[in-house]
């Protein structure tokens, strides 16, 4: 099995004990090559579509990013995971762009 295909097993977000907010309606994992050349994984946190990411506090996102990094450690991924939050519709318009 892929990488990618284990972390989004790994990352059933109804199973990984995300924190409460910011509200989470899905993830995504992807295979990703970082700058220097590395393997890693691209994961797209999404959001509900209502969420004013403008007003998250820091420490919010720092208990989600966290509990995706433990999640993915715990099922022994050690790929290192670049997290990006976005809404459905800005999900959407980056896809768009790739």
């Amino acid at each position: 099995m892929a990488v990618a295909e284990q972390a989004q097993a790994a990352l059933d977000f109804r199973n990984i004990g995300l924190p409460p907010s910011p509200p989470v309606v899905g993830i995504e994992a992807e295979e990703y090559v970082d700058s220097a050349g590395q393997d890693a994984l691209r994961i797209w946190v999404i959001l509900d579509e209502n969420t004013d990411v403008d007003q998250l506090p820091g420490r919010a996102v720092i208990a989600l990013k966290g509990a995706i990094h433990d999640a993915l450690l715990s099922k022994g991924i050690r790929e290192f995971p670049y997290i990006s939050l976005a809404k459905p519709s800005e999900r959407v318009a980056a896809t768009d762009e790739e």
